[in-house]
């Protein structure tokens, strides 16, 4: 194979465009790669901070002519948003249309849960029918898919309780199809997840939306949802299945859950992942915001301090599912650009779909950029919102509830999801 010629450049001639590299130990540089192009302004100021006078750089595999490709490729993105015109104007309103058609399905999802539970006691046999329904039509809408995504959307878009019921059904859906779980499994999962909180309508209001502060009294009165779902679900006439997942969706796998205290042997296979779905959601989407923690936080979480509690095998497949960003993260590219990850394909989660901030172009109009389409780029670090510069933060918008939804698999094309 013949080695790519290279040459010496001053670093006071560097420019957006050239490929360069850096002859020093990775730990010497806050890049991922020793080579890579120049993407912006920001690399160059980065290198200059290094005390290099000379580094090696690549003609053939630079820009023909980078200054005059600075303009366009220091907008934060020339690798992610080649396409410009009609194509890229198309490719835009296809990718609006699919997070509003993912959108519109939410919503649909989070009014028929709002009549479910309406139903629960005045007609619990039409309450369950309607279940059976929503789940039936959400699984064939993800076994449709040849590939399905974990899709961020709007936080706006339903209230607290059918929030948090439907991101637990579309992630326990998911992760039993990637269990392995047949149809009859699937539905039961579905419904368990999907129901799982049915008790809480019992509760007294100040209970079933509290913000972590309870009393001793109090948090043995919250418990008995638990109880009272359970009695919901016989009286819609559910399977046995279902009703353990909803009777079993906070026991632990060591046996330290509630209200049995039951250990993962005796647990029901749908339970094991309800539960953990269940625990994920709450961690990301707590009563009280302040304490939320950010999807990659809460992953962590569950792996480093809370593995004990959960079904080892199904905790892995979740992990592998999720991957280390889950849709909502905030992160800082390899590059050092911020961006959202707003898509997760199971298939490949450490290359998730993000929006990046590029102030050259108007937020309205930012893509969703596929990092799998760019394997020289990755992620070098999750943040908190907070840590964002405030450019940055204004612009990716980051959620303070996350509200998750599926949405068919699309190959990448020039880098875009």
């Amino acid at each position: 194979m013949t080695e790519t010629p290279t040459e010496f450049i001053d670093v006071a001639r560097l420019r957006i465009g050239h490929y360069i590299h850096l002859d020093v130990g990775w730990m010497s540089h806050p890049f991922p790669l020793n080579s890579f192009k120049i993407h912006s302004k920001d690399q160059i100021e980065a290198i200059r901070t290094l005390g290099l006078r000379r580094i090696r750089y690549f003609p053939l595999r630079s820009d023909p002519d980078p200054e005059a490709t600075a303009p366009a490729a220091a907008s934060a993105g020339e690798a992610f948003q080649p396409l410009s015109g009609g194509p890229r104007r198309e490719l835009l309103a296809e990718q609006r249309a699919g997070l509003e058609q993912c959108e519109r399905l939410f919503s649909q999802a989070s009014r028929t849960f709002r009549r479910i539970t309406d139903l629960a006691h005045a007609r619990p046999e039409a309450g369950r029918e309607a279940a059976q329904a929503l789940v039936q039509d959400m699984s064939d809408g993800i076994d449709g898919a040849q590939e399905s995504c974990i899709r961020l959307l709007s936080e706006k878009i339903g209230e607290r309780a059918s929030v948090h019921a439907i991101n637990v059904t579309v992630i326990s859906l998911l992760l039993a199809r990637a269990c392995g779980m047949d149809e009859a499994a699937l539905a039961a999962v579905g419904l368990g997840a999907l129901l799982h909180d049915v008790g809480k309508i019992d509760l007294p209001e100040r209970l079933r939306y509290h913000n972590g502060h309870l009393t001793t009294a109090e948090q043995q009165f919250y418990q008995e949802h638990v109880r009272y779902g359970v009695e919901i679900a016989r009286k819609m006439n559910l399977h046995q299945e279902v009703v353990l997942a909803i009777g079993q969706h906070h026991e632990q796998a060591d046996g330290n859950g509630y209200p049995a205290r039951i250990d993962n042997g005796r647990m029901a296979p749908a339970a094991r992942i309800v539960s953990l779905v269940d625990r994920y959601d709450n961690l990301c989407n707590p009563g009280n915001p302040c304490h939320a923690l950010t999807p990659h936080e809460a992953m962590s979480h569950l792996f480093a301090q809370r593995k004990h509690c959960f079904d080892n095998a199904v905790l892995t497949t979740f992990i592998r599912m999720m991957g280390v960003y889950p849709p909502g993260s905030v992160v800082q590219l390899g590059d050092g650009r911020y961006a959202l990850v707003v898509s997760v394909n199971a298939s490949r989660p450490l290359k998730p779909c993000v929006v990046i901030h590029d102030p050259a172009v108007p937020r309205e109009e930012a893509l969703v950029a596929d990092l799998g389409g760019t394997p020289e780029l990755g992620i070098r670090r999750s943040l908190r919102p907070l840590q964002l510069p405030r450019a940055s933060f204004d612009y990716l918008s980051p959620r303070q509830r996350l509200c998750y939804f599926f949405e068919p698999g699309r190959a990448s094309a020039d880098g875009e999801c």
